[in-house]
């Protein structure tokens, strides 16, 4: 796209938000089910004094240490700069909630009391129902990347029985039948999704119906490149069943994108990590054949939308204040962006636009912020605005 065509791009997903605050607040979402205490840390490269130090600030960096640690032995040493709530579920919901959304959560952010680091998260949703425990990740931040080192073993609770223990199923029905999204996160992580799944399919959807166009059914697996081939395309199969009733979205990063290709036996004409944004996520969705599938690099997003394609850029920043949950907040605008009869182009602009603000300032904006947000960006389309807050 030209500068100029990006630039009226941004300008009209702008302009379809203004005056749309009481439209955004009549929208239910639910979120499940995961929930991390995130440690947001540094790597010590060379120490100057008990206050400073040099950061390793690439991954390739971090990645040479490693290497020449092999047959010896070595120590690395991490800055913890501070903790916050992690959770794919967690962020993207607080995402839509930030932006005006009425928000419900299921999920281990404490069981039976919530854990003291998700209480301001807690605040934030309508409803919240507390299942397990959180997992808790060492997140390592560069500025070409993230490494996140995660201990998920508390999430083996997240099981059917203890949902409907905890919500009880004739509420779990009606939580359903009022969200216009239903977003189950981190299928990777999470060992019983695929059981989940089912039994939401064979237990509450024959009991639900909905009027106009379908809900939303959305999931991002997290990182899968732990999971098998075989689990992939299980897990799609399933998922995949939920057009019954849904419009079910895969969002997924580039890194996720060659994993579902290398699952599906996709073949190119070029190594993977040559491959166009167009050219993969159409053969992944093809191979999948969900409503939606979205592939989000950090420089923008593609995505395959009711079997045709669409891409949008990202507004590019050198200087990023935190990444761990870019990404969920990219999901969060453009499931807004979705719910809100947005062009599937211009969904893909917001969920840019969500991120983008996300990483500058450290938290996910209102509707007001992200409007400010887009007028900052459609000012200065080509060049690196990383002081904005």
């Amino acid at each position: 796209m030209t500068d100029n065509e990006v630039v009226q791009l941004i300008a009209s997903t702008r302009q379809r938000l203004l005056g749309r605050e009481a439209e955004v607040k009549q929208l239910h979402v639910l979120f499940g089910f995961d929930a991390f205490i995130d440690q947001i840390s540094d790597l010590v490269d060379k120490r100057h004094d008990f206050q400073h130090f040099t950061r390793v600030d690439n991954i390739q960096g971090f990645g040479r240490k490693i290497m020449d640690a092999a047959g010896l032995s070595t120590s690395i040493e991490y800055v913890p700069r501070y903790v916050k709530t992690g959770g794919s579920a967690v962020s993207a919901g607080a995402a839509m909630a930030s932006a005006g959304c009425s928000f419900t959560y299921i999920g281990c952010i404490g069981y039976p009391a919530v854990n003291p680091v998700f209480e301001d998260f807690a605040a934030l949703t309508v409803e919240c129902y507390n299942i397990a425990n959180p997992g808790q990740t060492l997140a390592l931040e560069f500025q070409d990347g993230k490494i996140m080192l995660c201990n998920t073993s508390p999430l083996k609770e997240i099981t059917w029985d203890r949902i409907l223990s905890v919500v009880g199923k004739d509420k779990l029905k009606a939580l359903i039948q009022r969200s216009q999204l239903v977003g189950t996160i981190n299928w990777t992580m999470i060992p019983e999704m695929n059981s989940i799944w089912q039994r939401l399919q064979s237990e509450i959807l024959p009991e639900v119906t909905f009027d106009g166009e379908p809900p939303l059914f959305f999931m991002d697996p997290i990182d899968p490149e732990k999971r098998t081939g075989e689990d992939w395309r299980e897990a799609i199969e399933i998922f995949g069943r939920f057009s019954s009733h849904y419009r079910p979205v895969l969002s997924i990063n580039r890194k996720e994108a060659t994993e579902a290709a290398k699952a599906y036996g996709i073949k190119f004409s070029v190594p993977l990590n040559e491959v166009s944004l167009r050219d993969l996520t159409e053969a992944i969705a093809d191979a999948m054949g969900l409503w939606g599938v979205v592939v989000h690099p950090v420089d923008g997003a593609g995505a395959v939308i009711d079997g045709e394609y669409y891409s949008a850029p990202g507004p590019y920043t050198s200087k990023p204040v935190l990444t761990t949950g870019g990404g969920d907040n990219f999901n969060g605008g453009f499931c807004l962006g979705l719910l809100l009869g947005l062009s599937p182009q211009q969904a893909l602009t917001l969920g840019a636009a969500t991120s983008g603000y996300y990483v500058r300032t450290g938290h996910s904006p209102s509707l007001q912020q992200l409007i400010g947000f887009l007028t900052c960006w459609e000012r200065n389309v080509g060049q690196d605005f990383s002081d904005y807050a």
